[in-house]
């Protein structure tokens, strides 16, 4: 299964916890908490089948970032901060419970980031189920 998000790579912040009339409220950024529903609407209008479940997924995504003012032209790929392993969490969390039953299913993951040629950013997903038995 391929998928195109249309959605500006977002990292999975972490949690931030407070103290309301004595009891702790844990809680994400703004920014986590608006990219985790998106991009979980922009998935549901998909339509997409979800994977049966106890089936290993191999899951290979690409983050397209749109490429800031600052950035020197002779850096080739996105090397800064934010880390691929925080894109790929938030994305993880997206699809648990639209594609895939638990994100514990994710055997084998491979993940890059990229600058966009086209202007905007976007993720490339691809989902297949995962064969222990292939050798890469």
């Amino acid at each position: 299964m391929k998928l195109t998000i249309d959605y500006e790579p977002t990292p999975k912040g972490v949690p931030r916890v407070k103290y309301v009339n004595g009891q702790v409220i844990t809680y994400y950024h703004w920014k986590t908490t608006e990219a985790l529903e998106a991009i979980r609407a922009l998935l549901k209008d998909m339509n997409l089948e979800m994977f049966p479940k106890y089936t290993p997924i191999k899951m290979t995504v690409t983050f397209w970032r749109t490429r800031p003012k600052w950035s020197l032209k002779r850096e080739k790929l996105p090397c800064r901060k934010p880390d691929t392993s925080n894109f790929t969490k938030l994305i993880e969390d997206c699809l648990t419970g639209i594609v895939i039953p638990d994100d514990a299913a994710i055997t084998t993951t491979i993940a890059k980031k990229r600058w966009a040629t086209n202007g905007h950013g976007y993720i490339e997903i691809s989902l297949t189920e995962d064969n222990a038995d292939e050798v890469n």
